[in-house]
């Protein structure tokens, strides 16, 4: 018996089907997770549109095995605000090793399948009896439901297991989800706003199915000038479909016994069934917001907008769905065992190995870098002597008579006479000037881009 097996049969003994408050039936509340209207269904419907059709499987599996494959590192904040990493640490182990039956990855791949589905996730924390974690466990939404509470909001929450009613407690269940603006006890999934969509898909898909298996070829019309008994009838239809129907039986020639075909010219094309499953592929990946490129879609793809692509899916995806993650699991678990650790993601943004090298090589020549500064930018470890010691920029060349002559000539036009007191001193300050300038700007870009 597993030790969450052994917490569920700790509970029963405790709480029999008893949930910590009373569930009426007139708080007005949706706690099902369902939200009736056309084309909106349960988080049920939810989860299993993801098999049904290929295009939103093939984006919420990609966003979810991204997310799961980003690194996590443990920190603690020392008392003059400086973070120290911490290489080990049981909440570290907690998170690298979640339950004997999940890794990691496996974890939060299936969490993150949950929320892109849903908008929810739903962890539940087994606790040792000295009441520490030490295992963590993804619930599906459809299976768990909060107890409203008139003062604290939540009292606690009930996870259905067939007819059997488990009640959680409050601090045992960590809850991530998309605000719903019509629930605030629960989460909103992007599918609930393409089920149309979907559904145009799927019968699309049906469609073309069924246009194959009657061997590619579009349907037609029995014409008869009399009626027909309903034993004749049945009689027609059984044969054709017998000589006719399916990929083996295409293009056989039809012997009539009395009628005559009228053939439709109806054809795939005529449906533009290509043009409306790229429709609604675009729609798909519109709603996750979901460059094309990062699909592996090459319409119109070149190296910039591709790489801008996994920029954007970096920063405008990844970025915040780890946040929101970073946010509950700190708040609701590690703040909870020491308010000075906290876990925190790498950077899922890709690095732009060209601009490095760039502002590597520029900002150590410039004079404003060091040789370890630049180094770290490009991956390398420090160098062994002179490392931290900034490169003089390179001297100008002494300028010849004729273009010293033009120089001041220049400056003598721009300027007042009473502002023109040493040519010399003039050009030092504007080269020390110009210098502080591209330093600054390029200081400040590497802030930005971090």
């Amino acid at each position: 018996m597993t030790l969450l097996q052994r917490s569920f049969q700790a509970i029963f003994k405790q709480n029999v089907m008893r949930p910590p408050v009373a569930i009426g039936s007139g708080s007005g509340l949706n706690l099902s997770g369902v939200i009736t209207g056309d084309g909106v269904s349960n988080n049920l419907s939810q989860m299993q549109a993801m098999t049904q059709t290929s295009w939103l499987f093939a984006v919420v599996d990609r966003i979810a095995a991204s997310t799961a494959a980003i690194d996590w590192q443990l920190y603690r904040r020392m008392p003059n605000n400086e973070v120290q990493q911490i290489p080990r640490h049981p909440i570290l182990d907690l998170w690298n090793s979640v339950n004997p039956f999940y890794t990691r990855h496996e974890f939060l791949e299936t969490s993150i399948q949950h929320f892109e589905l849903t908008g929810e996730i739903w962890w539940l924390i087994v606790r040792n009896g000295g009441g520490t974690p030490v295992e963590l466990w993804p619930i599906r939404p459809d299976r768990i439901r909060p107890v409203p509470h008139v003062s604290e909001f939540v009292a606690g929450y009930i996870y259905t297991i067939g007819s059997m009613q488990i009640p959680l407690k409050r601090d045992d269940v960590i809850f991530i989800r998309r605000p719903s603006p019509l629930d605030p006890y629960r989460g909103v999934g992007t599918v609930q706003s393409l089920f149309l969509d979907l559904g145009a898909e799927a019968s699309a898909a049906q469609w073309t199915k069924n246009f194959f298996s009657n061997g590619a070829m579009p349907g037609g019309i029995l014409q008869f000038d009399e009626g027909m008994s309903d034993a004749d009838f049945e009689r027609l239809v059984s044969r054709w479909s017998q000589q006719h129907q399916g990929v083996a039986n295409a293009h056989r020639v039809a012997v009539l016994e009395c009628g005559k075909w009228v053939d439709r010219k109806f054809s795939q094309r005529d449906m533009q069934m290509t043009e409306l499953r790229k429709l609604n592929r675009d729609i798909i990946l519109g709603a996750y917001g979901i460059p094309a490129s990062v699909m592996g879609v090459t319409e119109s793809v070149n190296r910039a907008n591709a790489e801008a692509g996994d920029v954007m899916f970096g920063r405008w995806i990844l970025k915040p769905l780890l946040e929101r993650i970073k946010q509950a699991v700190n708040e609701r678990l590690v703040h909870q065992i020491d308010k000075s650790l906290f876990l925190d993601y790498s950077d899922p943004r890709p690095e732009n190995r060209e601009l490095h090298l760039k502002i590597a090589d520029t900002g150590f020549k410039g004079g404003f870098l060091t040789r370890n500064e630049s180094r770290s930018l490009l991956g390398y470890g420090e160098a062994s002597e002179g490392g931290d010691e900034f490169m003089a920029p390179a001297a100008a060349p002494p300028p010849t008579e004729l273009a010293l002559e033009d120089m001041v000539r220049k400056a003598a036009s721009d300027l007042r006479d009473d502002e023109i007191n040493d040519e010399e001193d003039s050009m030092e300050a504007n080269w020390a000037r110009r210098f502080r300038k591209e330093r600054d700007a390029l200081v400040a870009y590497l802030e930005e881009v971090g």
